[in-house]
């Protein structure tokens, strides 16, 4: 019988398990490539990018806006009623219609020292002038707001129809209009109506020079001292505000048709200064007064007659405030920013918003220009020439006020 010899492999016994353990590698390799790819960082830094060893740190966002910018003419009397309403004739954008040459597109808003309750109440002509009652009709506000944003009320003429009843319709009339924001009163013995924290419009700077509009929270406060002098505690209301927040401050007073501030009228606009405000602004002797600065703050006693129906050179010109307000942009910046639109409500509570946020008051930097103007009976409000914007100056004694500011 023949035998038969199994026949040995070819191939040896170590290389078959080099070709089995080959695949099993690889598949190895794969999943640990897998995993390290899936954990790995988002970004990694290039080789270059490293410096001694370590990554550098992400750089932060650039910020959206640099700066908060703003510019506002505080302008004198305006009153619509009596002879303006008279030589207007029936047309209610005639009071206004050459306001325009003040450059009203390059401000941001608006005041006025409005003397006049606006109801539907129908006063003749004559009787106006014999009694010196006024009323606004209300037919001319929406021409007017073109141009004013913020309405001052507290004056000597803002009772003249039924007092407070009056005074109540103006507002009615004002809140029903878009963009106005009022305060004010003419009694000033009424605390909740002395400040009144308004949505002040500005302009967000951006990187690139470009800007959006925004408002940013401001104190307004007015008082009518013309028939009496303060008492305690009216003018001190003004005290919570200045700490939190800047206070644009306003007064009537003083004795009409006089080119000086008198002594009562420095000593209580000296009193309202010590409160805090950013500047006080003050009218009512139907003239230009002088200017002067008390503890660096800029005090203008009598802006005198925007629109007016007063007949001699005194009364027929006018010392329109221009003012321009810049701040850096930061966090607490952006805060107050965003607390903005809540305070153009009347007697909101945009202060205790402040507070329970724990807002820091803003720094803001100012700059003072002065805008002459020339009106009167059966002349419309314009910009004034240059021989009348000089004297303005004089009267105000402008270049020695902003000499004590460093303008």
């Amino acid at each position: 019988m023949s035998s038969y010899r199994l026949r040995r492999s070819s191939v040896p016994h170590r290389t078959v398990w080099l070709w089995i353990s080959i695949p099993v590698v690889v598949v190895l390799l794969a999943i640990g490539g897998i995993f390290w790819y899936s954990s790995r960082p988002a970004t990694l830094p290039t080789h270059s990018a490293i410096v001694n060893g370590h990554a550098p740190q992400a750089t932060a966002a650039a910020p959206a806006y640099q700066q908060v910018n703003g510019r506002y003419l505080f302008n004198g009397t305006v009153v619509w009623a009596r002879a303006v309403e008279k030589y207007a004739r029936g047309d209610y954008a005639q009071p206004f219609s050459q306001l325009n040459t003040f450059d009203r597109a390059a401000y941001d808003a608006w005041s006025t020292d409005f003397e006049c309750p606006i109801t539907n109440n129908t006063v003749p002509y004559q009787t106006q002038v014999d009694n010196l009652i006024f009323n606004c009709r209300p037919e001319f506000l929406p021409e007017a707001a073109k141009y004013f944003n913020l309405f001052d009320l507290a004056n000597n003429h803002t009772d003249n129809q039924n007092g407070s009843v009056g005074l109540n319709e103006t507002r009615q009339h004002l809140a029903a209009t878009t963009g106005v924001q009022y305060f004010g009163s003419f009694d000033p013995s009424v605390a909740k109506d002395a400040c009144e924290v308004a949505a002040l419009p500005v302009r967000l700077q951006k990187p690139d020079n470009t800007e959006t509009k925004a408002s940013l929270p401001v104190a307004m406060c007015a008082w009518h001292y013309f028939y009496r002098k303060p008492q305690p505690g009216e003018i001190e209301v003004m005290q919570k505000y200045a700490k939190l927040m800047p206070v644009f401050a306003f007064a009537e007073m003083g004795t009409e048709y006089q080119p000086k501030a008198n002594d009562t009228q420095v000593s209580i606009a000296h009193q309202i200064v010590d409160q805090g405000p950013e500047f006080l602004i003050a009218n009512n002797p139907h003239w230009v007064q002088n200017t002067e600065v008390y503890k660096h703050t800029l005090v203008v006693y009598s802006t005198g007659n925007f629109i007016f129906d007063q007949l001699d050179t005194e009364t027929q010109r006018s010392a329109s405030i221009d003012l321009t307000v810049s701040l850096p942009y930061d966090d607490n910046v952006a805060r107050w920013v965003k607390l903005g639109p809540t305070c153009a409500a009347f007697q909101d509570d945009c202060l205790a918003q402040a507070q329970a946020q724990g807002l820091s008051k803003v720094k803001l930097a100012l700059k003072y220009g002065v805008v002459a103007g020339q009106g009167g009976a059966g002349k419309v409000t314009h910009r004034a020439d240059t021989a009348t914007q000089t004297a303005v100056e004089t009267r105000l004694n402008w270049a020695e006020s902003m000499r004590q500011l460093g303008q």
